[in-house]
């Protein structure tokens, strides 16, 4: 049994090879020559001895990587920015900074007398402050007491002015409240309470203080407190039963709240602060005594609140008795330095527990934002006492007390940050014997800092690397702002921070809400070389996703940071990758400039226009795209920066960068221009100079990317709307006359050739001229108001070229033109007199169009609802005579007619239907109208389209002799009325730019990602298409000797179809048929998948299909006889979508008609070099480049027929054979000049070529086909061919195919017949396809195909049948 070679396909198959085997495994296999030879057991075909077109010489070049087209993200988005982009940032800002700039002391102890209602152990806790209150006199105690009190208070926030209350009666603390108040205006005030000497506060909310004489405890009301101290506040309550006051202060609270909304609501006044917004620290709850044990001191609370340290060391000692033997609890008093000296034990200790109470706080309040920006940020008291707070619960829950807050806060005594505070505080009490005993002049010790923010760096460094997979915030982002504050750790946290904020606006959000951004924006000032490029990433990303950073950026000059690294000069040459830094401090400096004229004023005066200007040829295109930008920034709206560019060339400059081979580059240089035009104070020199760079722009029109060709369209729009209308308005006019002139002409050929007599009657068009005398005559009335404008001006080209961008195949394009040019024809119409003669032109238009062709009304009569496409004829070769020539007369002779300035008018009349501008959305409308193309009319949706409802042709038609006046003046003034502020055009281009910068850069993409859907995909397609190449391994070498008549499928396509296309690896057949559907099949199963409108013009058709990025995720493409090529993704309707337009442009242009017959466009697409060929109608054949989007050659064809076909070796893609309609086929090399790339001509064919194919595999044997009958096997090295098959010799070739991989080629005729042959001139099979009720009628067959790999081949039929056809 035979055996197939055991290699790999993707081996021995160059043009084979899985694209995504270099997507998914990062590498390029090593490229051998093919392999066509089989083993032993293999039979072996006689013409697969050698391979004629082998290319050996290409096949090693390893400079040809293959990788997927037409997938960047401005395919994907069109060039727009993601909808809900802007409205993902968080409210970080501290919009109002309260500051506590008063406090209250008041201490109730009355030592040595206990209150009545608290009965104390013994012993029992009795420090106070951290003094005995019993070792002196009570009066001196509660002095000392007092001043710790004041002092650890002032250690805290020294700004905040502290007043002591001692033992007070209940004047003082009323008088003493009042006057804090007053000191304080509207800012907070601390109120401290401790009650230890006073009874439990009541329920009702009363808490104690004395009479003058200290005999009596007097209680307050906290509702007379609240009228004493205002609003803000923080209270702190350090006594047994605290609760109460809180739950009482809350009633009270809410009650005042209450009374002043409605006295607000009666006096219609503005309601002051809430009282309810005041913050409470409570030690204990409602029922809970403080704790007594004598190893704590009396104020538990206070202690941990405004000593949290000392505290936190006792404690952890209480709790560990081994810890007793050589540190005793006055030990912990004496811990060496300043809490201020980060470097000393004290102060790292006190850093350590400030970024683990931040870290805890963060994490249980992630929740609430606002929350814990009010309680950490926005005052640095009330951050303080809150951090100091979360110890106090930790260490009072022990002792069975919870302390209570308003607002309470979640449970955190148990959070696992608490451990690593314990670690740190251990790993400092281990060295505090010995640092004591160095300082009492014992051996000298060296105190070993801790590495808590070491490990905590590293703990964040694990997270991102194994577990940002979901968008969790990790636990140690507080942490990392910590440690900024540090030089020794501030680099790897910044390095930290920036992968952090990579993973998407999500992240920066986060960063910001935890308030990273005032340690960065602090940095600015740092002139560390290490930090510029970390910090210039990392503003990146902060502006992208926040642009509110402008007066912050301006303020201490930040903005120099940047224009610094971006001014060219040798200090920055050391950091690596220096192109991309300074393109983001170009995009940094565009968004501080963006709407902000203080920003551009410091860019100006920094020479930023200077910085940008210098490296505008930069090799690396994304430094090349945002200095562009940038410069858009600086001088839009700004006279004086226009100025300075204009004296450095800066116009220039970019204009020589519309030829970039980088799309967005040259979009980038399309939005600078655009706003640099449009000044409003122009002078003689800048009308010059915006003249000069309108037709430099020009360029742009023949662009093969839509996102340049829309931003075209704005920058024309500038000029429109600073121009102002009468320019415009006198260009429309002339359009007019030119338009009736080609009208007069046709119309006088077609009277001389009898193609205007319709039923036997002359269809004659009036003549105008004495309305066009009036046009005439307004029009030089307007010219000696506003100054000269002849017919060739600046301004009559930009009007031609936004006729033609109004019919651009990419709706976004077309759609931004139309709504300048319906604003120009609007306000055409509303002109007195010129309106009428508008008004007549359009009325004969229609009128002569109907009389050419009946079926245009009685199409037009036809239902809205009716999807049912129009049917119209064919430019083929046909045996009727007659009907050619009427369709190619109706068919306009240039492209130009197509933007028919009467056209562009009935769209604002809405004399013809219009439709969506969408391809993907369904059409119902009438696709047949001979002046309006598809492509141009507008969108209904659109603010600027006028439209009528439910109206049809044929009703317009009637209205034009009833009202078409009443008409115009109704739809000119609704055009008016909406189209007051449409110019200029407003562009996205900017802000889907700056996406880039919230997009993860660091990381590998999704498909690069091992466990990924998109990885798993690509790696199963590789696997599925190597099976599949194994297959045709197995069976091509037989399908050149069997015969061709096993019927595999038969499907009706209900039209018929009249090209054919197969994918290599999916079970998809594509059928275009004459009405500009495509529809998808699966070919195994016979079920359709989708049906795709083209949306050509009328009379247009679809005269090529392609697939590209086969390997992968294929898009399809489709070429018109128009000239435009258009790109689609899902085109197999997967996932229940519908077919989406990934991109569209005019290929050709200038398409004439070489004969009667006429090819279109036809194409040829080269996947490793990502090169299109298109020819056609035309006297070049152009050279597209996928990854640029740009014509990099024309290569002159040397011919006078049209392009009939065209193939190139898919190796190298150097060689390009291209066929003839006079019967010559001519092979170009594409590494010569564009005259001379003709290498070899033959012209043995007498008639037109029907294909042409170089084969992908086998022998790469060169196969044509000739309407005449004949098949030819060429060598392009030599002058004749080697080969002729007589075909056909009593018919017509209407069809050829070549199958790429085996010796097989099958052609059909107009006689009926489908013949397979062997390359060596051996008939194979003949099949005579049949149709109708036991096949007694004979089918003509339209289109043949060969699968790439398989051996099957589909035939379709002028019945809608398609066939396929296998070996047997």
């Amino acid at each position: 049994m035979p055996i197939a070679t055991p290699v790999i396909a993707s081996d021995t198959n160059e043009d084979a090879r899985s694209t995504s085997s270099t997507l998914v495994n990062g590498e390029i296999n090593n490229r051998n020559e093919p392999d066509t030879t089989t083993s032993d057991e293999q039979p072996q075909d006689n013409n697969n001895s050698t391979i004629r077109h082998g290319f050996d010489q290409e096949i090693f070049e390893e400079d040809i990587i293959r990788f997927l087209y037409y997938s960047e993200k401005r395919h994907d988005t069109n060039a727009k920015p993601h909808p809900i982009g802007r409205n993902t940032l968080l409210d970080w800002r501290l919009r109002e900074r309260i500051k506590t700039v008063s406090g209250l002391l008041v201490i109730c102890l009355n030592i040595g007398t206990d209150p009545p209602d608290i009965v104390k152990t013994n012993p029992c806790a009795k420090l106070e402050c951290w003094i005995d209150p019993f070792l002196v006199i009570p009066q001196k105690s509660l002095e000392t007491i007092g001043k710790n009190l004041h002092t650890q208070y002032e250690n805290i926030n020294s700004r905040t002015r502290f007043k002591l209350s001692l033992d007070p009666s209940v004047e003082e603390t009323k008088k003493l409240c009042c006057q804090t108040r007053r000191n304080a205006k509207e800012e907070r005030i601390l109120f401290h309470y401790n009650g230890h000497g006073v009874p439990k506060p009541t329920s009702s909310g009363e808490i104690w203080v004395f009479n003058r004489n200290y005999t009596q405890y007097i209680p307050v009301s906290l509702f007379d407190l609240q009228s004493w101290l205002g609003s803000p506040v923080i209270y702190v309550w350090d006594c047994s039963s605290a609760g109460n006051i809180v739950n009482a202060f809350n009633r009270f609270a809410e009650q005042r709240d209450n009374e002043a909304l409605r006295a607000s609501q009666q006096h219609q006044g503005t309601l002051s602060s809430s009282w309810r917004d005041s913050i409470q620290l409570a030690a204990c709850g409602p029922t809970e005594t403080l704790p007594m044990s004598p190893d704590l001191p009396a104020d538990v609370f206070t202690s941990c609140l405004t000593t949290p340290i000392e505290m936190s060391l006792r404690w952890v000692i209480m709790r560990n008795p081994l810890l007793t033997t050589n540190i005793t609890m006055d030990m912990v008093l004496r811990l060496p330095g300043c809490a201020k000296e980060r470097r000393t034990p004290l102060g790292e200790l006190n850093w350590i527990f400030t970024a683990v109470t931040d870290t805890i706080a963060w994490c249980v309040l992630q929740g609430q934002p606002e929350l814990f920006k009010r309680l950490f940020r926005q005052d640095l008291m009330v951050a303080s006492m809150f951090r100091n707070f979360l110890l106090a619960e930790r260490i009072m829950r022990s002792y069975q007390c919870t302390p209570m807050s308003t607002p309470k806060l979640p449970d955190t005594h148990d959070h696992p940050m608490w451990q690593a505070w314990d670690l740190a505080v251990d790993m400092c009490l281990f060295q505090l014997p010995a640092l004591l005993a160095a300082e009492n002049g014992g051996t000298p010790y060296q105190y070993q800092p801790s590495n808590f923010f070491a490990e905590q760096l590293t703990a964040f460094e694990v997270w991102l690397s194994e577990g940002a997979v979901n968008p969790k915030i990790p636990e140690q982002l507080p942490i990392v702002l910590q440690v900024l504050l540090s030089q020794v750790h501030r680099l790897r946290a910044l390095i930290l921070l920036s992968r952090f904020l990579d993973l998407g606006p999500w992240a920066v959000n986060a960063a910001l809400s935890v308030g990273i951004f005032p340690y960065v924006l602090k940095l600015l000032q740092s002139p560390a070389a290490e930090l510029k490029p970390v910090l210039v990433f990392i503003w990146a990303r902060i502006l992208a996703v926040d642009r509110s950073c402008q007066n912050d950026l301006l303020k201490d000059h930040g903005y120099a940071y940047f224009i610094n690294i971006l001014t060219p000069n040798n200090a920055m040459l050391s950091i690596p990758h220096v192109s991309e830094h300074r393109a983001m401090s170009a995009f940094i400096l565009s968004v501080f400039c963006t709407n902000f004229k203080m920003g551009q004023q410091a860019c100006l005066r920094g020479n930023v226009i200077t910085a940008c200007l210098a490296h505008v040829k930069d090799p690396d295109p994304l430094l090349r795209q945002w200095v562009c930008l940038c410069l858009a920034q600086v001088w839009m709206n700004n006279s004086e920066a226009k100025q300075a560019a204009i004296a450095e060339n800066g116009h220039e400059k970019l204009c020589a960068l519309l030829n970039d081979s980088v799309p967005e580059v040259r979009a980038s240089v399309m939005y600078a221009l655009g706003t640099f035009l449009g000044d409003a104070n122009k002078t003689e020199q800048m009308m010059n100079i915006e003249h000069n760079i309108a037709i430099a722009s020009l360029v742009a029109m023949s662009d093969g990317s839509p996102v340049v060709r829309k931003e075209f369209v704005v920058a024309l729009s500038h000029i429109v709307h600073q121009a102002g209308s009468s320019k415009f308005l006198v260009a429309a006019s002339q359009t007019i006359d030119e338009d009736q002139q080609t009208q007069r002409s046709i119309n006088n050929i077609n009277t001389g050739n009898g193609l205007s007599t319709m039923n036997g009657k002359m269809k004659s068009r009036p003549n105008h001229r004495q309305l066009s005398t009036i046009l005439a005559e307004w029009r030089a009335n307007k010219e000696s108001h506003s100054g000269s404008t002849s017919y060739d001006s600046v301004y009559a080209v930009i009007w031609k070229a936004l006729l033609n961008l109004s019919v651009d195949p990419h709706p976004d394009v077309a759609k931004a033109a139309a709504i300048v040019v319906d604003h120009i024809n609007a306000m055409l119409l509303d002109t007195p007199s010129v309106g009428e003669y508008v008004t007549s032109v359009i009325r004969e238009s229609l009128q002569y169009q109907a009389s050419l062709d009946p079926s245009i009304l009685s199409k037009s009569n036809l239902d809205s609802n009716n999807n049912s496409p129009s049917v119209y004829h064919l430019n083929e070769p046909s045996s009727s005579s007659a009907t050619t020539e009427v369709t190619a007369a109706s068919r306009p002779a240039k492209l130009t007619r197509s933007v028919s300035f009467a056209s562009t008018l009935r769209t604002i009349y809405n004399f013809g239907n219009t439709s969506p501008l969408n391809p993907s959305e369904p059409s119902n409308i009438d696709n047949d109208s001979p002046l309006v193309s598809t492509a141009h009319r507008p969108d209904p949706r659109s603010s600027t389209t006028i439209t009528s409802a439910n109206t049809t042709t044929s009703n317009h038609a009637s209205n034009l002799n009833n009202g078409a006046s009443n008409n115009r003046n109704n739809e000119s003034t609704s055009f008016s009325n909406n189209n007051d502020n449409v110019l200029p055009v407003s562009s996205e281009f900017y802000d889907w730019s700056c996406e880039y910068f919230t997009e993860p850069q660091m990381r590998a993409a999704e498909s690069d990602e091992p466990g990924s859907v998109v990885y798993t995909q690509r790696k199963w397609r590789r696997s599925r298409n190597e099976k599949i190449l194994l297959e045709s391994n197995s069976t091509k070498a037989m399908a050149g000797t069997s015969r061709w008549e096993d019927q595999i499928i038969s499907v009706h396509n209900e039209t018929e179809a009249t090209k054919l296309l197969f994918h290599q690896y999916e079970p998809h057949l594509v059928a275009a048929d004459a009405y500009n559907c495509l529809v998808v099949w699966d070919w195994k199963t016979g079920a359709p998948l989708s049906v795709i409108d083209n949306h050509n013009p009328s009379q247009s058709r679809i005269t090529d299909m392609k697939f590209i990025n086969e390997d992968d995720v294929a898009l399809l493409l489709t070429g018109s006889d128009d000239g435009v090529i258009r790109l689609y993704k899902n085109y197999d309707g997967s996932e229940q979508e519908e077919a989406i337009l990934v991109s569209s442009w005019r290929a050709l242009k200038d398409m004439e008609k070489s004969n009667s017959r006429q090819s279109g466009l036809v194409c040829e697409w080269h996947q490793g070099r990502g090169a299109l060929f298109t020819g056609g109608d035309a006297r070049v054949i152009k050279v597209w480049d996928a990854h640029q989007e740009m014509s990099v050659m024309d290569i002159a064809t040397q011919s006078d027929g049209c392009v009939t076909s065209i193939t190139s070796d898919q190796t190298s893609g150097n060689i390009l054979i291209a066929g003839f309609g006079d019967g010559l086929i001519g092979v170009y090399d594409r590494r010569l000049k564009n005259s001379s790339s003709m290498v070899q001509r033959w012209d043995e064919h007498n008639a037109w070529v029907t294909g042409v194919h170089l084969q992908r595999d086998g022998n790469r044997e060169l196969v044509s086909g000739g309407f005449g009958g004949d098949i030819k096997i060429w060598d392009i090295r030599q002058t004749h061919s080697i080969r002729t098959i007589e075909a056909h010799t009593h018919a017509d070739m209407t069809s050829l195919a070549v199958h790429d991989h085996s010796q097989v080629i099958v052609s059909a005729g107009d006689d009926q017949v489908i013949k397979f042959w062997n390359v060596d001139g051996t008939r194979l099979s003949t099949l005579r396809p049949s149709t109708g009720f036991l096949g007694q009628k004979s089918s003509f067959t339209r289109a043949l195909t060969f699968h790439p790999n398989l051996m099957v081949v589909a035939a379709s039929s002028d019945d809608g049948y398609i066939t396929l056809y296998g070996t047997q």
